[in-house]
């Protein structure tokens, strides 16, 4: 786990999306620890542009998850802003539990409230039982806090153990997640890339653009095949204009590697436009997921 302080001693200022007890909380917690200052925001855009603004040191995004894909909103709360950099990754084991005031019955529960990926990541638990009507809110923390407020028990909210324990709630339903194996990759981003140690197992995410021609996107992307990199990831997402599209691509090497270097530079050169995201440590280095490496003790990132 890297530090929580900033050079010269002073607190980080972590931005995160959502409420104490969140899961982004938790990857907050994961990646800098207790000494970090949380300032928790409603909307990933919020989170971006408090990071733009200076007024966080940090932010904590969530990318992707493995049951229900890419996170949509992350992805262009990112790209809206050209100012900032990934520095990090962490991935956090995500079980969701269905929360009430404490004594309240499963049989009288008929209001569920949580983040609309929650939701979808319970979908079979709501599926076998059609009785309770979900509501989506802006945040899984953010619904236990307020079925907390309410005390009705007639309303639940879907969140984490952690959020329970927070907002004095009981847990109805335990891991009510579609698979025991679900897992949320969260990404931090900063005002200026973070130097690595050469060696160091990396991810490098780069925003491309390409040529609006056959063939183009095949001829972007070949750098990757042509100087064997591993290619992780290739997320499109619309550039506003009418079926227009800009990919994410995300590839594993290691820091100081020539071939990766070449790779960025080769992509550059054959798309129409490129932004290079940053180079980040890996958190499972020769995995594909979950957590493995972590960064230098005392290493701020």
């Amino acid at each position: 786990m890297s530090s929580g302080s900033a050079p010269g001693g002073t607190s980080l200022r972590i931005a995160f999306q959502g409420e104490a007890g969140s899961f982004s909380d938790e990857a907050l917690q994961q990646l800098w620890g207790g000494d970090a200052v949380r300032i928790p925001h409603r909307d990933f855009a919020d989170v971006t542009a408090a990071v733009a603004a200076g007024i966080a040191d940090r932010g904590i995004l969530p990318i992707e998850n493995t049951i229900v894909g890419s996170i949509a909103a992350s992805h262009d709360a990112i790209n809206a802003l050209p100012g900032l950099f990934a520095v990090a990754e962490t991935v956090v084991d995500v079980h969701h539990c269905l929360l009430a005031a404490p004594g309240t019955r499963f049989e009288t529960l008929t209001t569920v409230l949580s983040h609309p990926t929650a939701l979808a990541q319970c979908g079979r638990f709501f599926a076998e039982h059609p009785q309770l009507e979900v509501h989506s809110v802006y945040d899984t923390a953010g619904a236990a806090m307020d079925v907390s407020k309410v005390a009705d028990p007639t309303m639940a909210a879907v969140a984490s153990r952690r959020a329970a324990a927070h907002y004095d709630l009981a847990i109805v339903r335990a891991d009510i997640e579609d698979r025991p194996d679900n897992q949320t990759r969260f990404l931090a981003i900063a005002r200026a890339p973070a130097p690595l140690p050469a060696g160091t197992p990396a991810r490098t995410m780069i925003i491309l653009t390409a040529v609006d021609r056959p063939g183009a996107l095949l001829e972007a992307l070949a750098p990757l095949a042509r100087h064997g990199a591993n290619i992780r990831r290739l997320e499109p997402r619309p550039t506003g204009e009418p079926w227009s599209y800009r990919f994410f691509v995300e590839f594993d090497h290691e820091v100081g590697d020539a071939a990766a270097e070449a790779v960025t530079r080769d992509i550059a050169a054959a798309a129409a436009e490129t932004r290079l995201l940053g180079t980040y440590p890996r958190w499972g280095a020769g995995r594909r997921g979950s957590i493995g490496w972590k960064s230098g003790a005392g290493r701020t990132v």
